[in-house]
């Protein structure tokens, strides 16, 4: 029972910043003829930060600026957190189901 409490407390924790979804850089050309990336095919602007998730079954993405990338990182331990803990919790209560049958 404590660990239950236990998990359950870190679960809601998690919940206060969690973000789903999964954090990638990417970097790419301008396209602006005067700019470096135009003729020198190995420069890129970046990286760049975004989060990425589905909504409606569609892939979207949300630009992370760089000053927000650390808020973003934590973000998505938290989620990261929020799953693993969910996870613990489902076992605790199938292991529960199991006495509880047998």
């Amino acid at each position: 029972m404590r660990k239950r409490h236990t998990l359950t407390r870190a679960l809601i924790a998690a919940t206060k910043s969690m973000v789903q979804g999964g954090l990638s850089e990417t970097s790419r050309r301008c396209g602006k003829r005067t700019c470096r990336c135009y003729g020198d095919p190995t420069y890129r602007h970046g990286p760049h930060l975004y989060l990425t998730y589905r909504d409606d079954g569609a892939s979207r993405s949300l630009y992370v600026p760089p000053e927000h990338a650390d808020a973003a990182h934590a973000a998505h331990d938290a989620w990261a957190a929020f799953w693993t803990i969910g996870c613990a919790l489902a076992d605790l209560n199938r292991e529960q189901l199991r006495r509880e049958w047998q």
